[in-house]
């Protein structure tokens, strides 16, 4: 049991913890496209109003710099150093619907109820990118040595191409076209009717077990 006089400072602390996370709503053009540069973790649900959300400390919020031209969101930083940042610092957008994702950099990219026709997506850093949702058509370019879990977008035609030593999973029903160079490992899920493999290196194609 701890000493009643430690209670106070216990809720002191929390307290502290929590007021570095702050806040701060941001009002952008529309969108429909987004452009992702830096060790930035994000948050994506379309089906939505659009909303432009960020979360962390001061140092971070002034830091982000985001921008809309034709169309696309671009988000990058003012320093490219944000390792000193409390917390776990992340913007979280809502939109109608996302047709394109560039993301380069390490950090999480969450893509939630995606849909439409067609959605490109292309990743590139050391972090972890997952979607989920269903469209017509997943086009997708990984590089890099992270995880791209795509299985919970159900795409009816999926073209990826794989870079890498991390590891690739999506689902197809219809065709897949797969390219792999590298180390990399792409497992599929959805039984496709058709699948094209290419692979150059040590890298691997494989239908989930």
């Amino acid at each position: 049991m701890r000493p009643l006089f430690l209670l106070p400072l216990l809720s002191f602390a929390c307290l502290a913890t929590v007021a570095h996370a702050d806040e701060q709503t941001r009002t952008v053009a529309a969108f429909n496209a987004i452009d992702i540069r830096g060790p930035i973790s994000m948050e994506v649900e379309s089906g939505k109003e659009q909303s432009l959300l960020l979360r962390g400390d001061q140092k971070f919020l002034s830091g982000v710099i985001t921008e809309v031209v034709d169309g696309e969101l671009k988000i990058s930083m003012k320093d490219k150093d944000i390792k000193k940042t409390e917390g776990d610092p992340r913007i979280i957008i809502t939109m109608p619907t996302l047709r394109k994702l560039i993301a380069e950099g390490a950090g999480e990219k969450i893509l939630t109820k995606l849909n439409g026709p067609r959605v490109d997506i292309s990743y590139k850093g050391a972090g972890r990118l997952a979607a989920d949702g269903q469209v017509d058509w997943l086009r997708l370019k990984a590089q890099g040595v992270g995880e791209v879990d795509t299985k919970a977008l159900l795409a009816k035609n999926v073209d990826v191409n794989f870079e890498g030593i991390g590891s690739v999973k999506v689902y197809s029903s219809g065709e897949l076209n797969a390219v792999v160079r590298g180390m990399g490992e792409l497992t599929y899920y959805g039984k496709p009717k058709i699948v094209h493999k290419s692979i150059a290196g040590i890298g691997s194609v494989n239908a989930a077990k």
